[in-house]
């Protein structure tokens, strides 16, 4: 775990460890300054593994300053442990820049990718659906949505049965459903992706049916998916403040209120990278950190890797 990440870096990261199941299979990396040594100790006790670095990272940072003058920060030495094979997994809130320079130079990229994406699973009245990317590439060329369409695919086959069509389905986020509509990027990837034959491509999605159930994969670029993430939370979080209002509530809107909690679903994958590597909010509170390192954990024991790999592979 990188502590030193976003805004809750040391004190907030490293309390929201405390309330993880099994602390002995944590490695929490950290500046000694900045993090509570009593709590530092109490987790020490509990097995968890505390690895001290000399610098911290302020998302300010060039590509250039990353690569040369990083190495001895949270997030590189988080990195290469995971590069080593001393970690299974790596979360961090740090900067989306921070981990795809260090992510790419430290673990690399899957044999069949080009750039790794953020990709995120959500559940529809159908069924949970992957969508990607999410905020690494703000401009994406035809190719490249095609090559995240097929991560998708590898993602939605690791964590859930196909569709009733024998393979995900795959579509592209536009603002219209109709042939032609949109950039000239997302028409020329649209026809790739038609003319894939590992692919099932199901056309353009708009924004409006997201939750319709009507595909397993939503391929969009960066800019595109970023936004419609943090709108997807921000009325997540109005939903649920005005539900706090209501006197009462029974039990069917407590329900409600639990499932569109964004804290539970903090965290999303850095796809692609030889590794897994789970991205938090950097704004993520206590408990949104702590969904982030179960998260990572399920991505363990799901294999999710190495199921890719085999996909991507085939």
């Amino acid at each position: 775990m990188d502590l030193m990440g976003g805004e809750g870096s040391g004190h907030r990261n490293l309390r929201a460890c405390m309330e993880y199941p099994a602390p002995e299979e944590l490695v929490l990396v950290g500046e000694q300054g900045r993090l509570d040594s009593t709590v530092v100790d109490r987790l020490r006790d509990r097995g968890a593994n505390i690895l001290f670095c000399s610098k911290v990272l302020t998302g300010l940072e060039t590509p250039r300053t990353l690569l040369k003058h990083a190495s001895d920060s949270s997030l590189a030495l988080a990195m290469n442990l995971l590069a080593e094979g001393r970690a299974d997994a790596l979360v961090s809130s740090a900067d989306t820049k921070a981990i795809m320079v260090l992510g790419r130079s430290c673990i690399g990229t899957m044999q069949a990718i080009r750039r790794p994406a953020i990709a995120k699973a959500f559940q529809g009245p159908k069924g949970q659906f992957y969508m990607l990317d999410l905020g690494a590439n703000v401009r994406c060329s035809p190719e490249l949505l095609q090559q995240f369409a097929r991560l998708g695919v590898a993602l939605q086959g690791a964590h859930q049965s196909p569709s009733e069509n024998g393979a995900p389905r795959v579509a592209l986020l536009n603002i219209g459903s109709e042939a032609g509509k949109g950039t000239s990027v997302v028409n020329a990837a649209a026809r790739l992706i038609e003319a894939d034959h590992t692919l099932h491509s199901v056309g353009f999605i708009e924004p409006s049916e997201l939750f319709s159930g009507r595909a397993d994969v939503i391929v969009c670029d960066g800019y595109a998916g970023n936004l419609v993430l943090k709108t997807i939370e921000s009325m997540a979080s109005y939903l649920r403040s005005q539900l706090a209002q209501l006197p009462s509530i029974d039990d069917e809107l407590q329900n409600l209120t639990t499932r569109i909690d964004p804290d539970r679903y903090n965290g999303a994958l850095l796809a692609g990278l030889n590794g897994i590597v789970v991205k938090s909010h950097g704004g993520a509170s206590e408990r949104g950190f702590l969904h982030a390192l179960l998260q990572g954990r399920d991505y363990i024991k799901g294999d999710m890797q190495r199921v890719c790999e085999t996909s991507l592979a085939s």
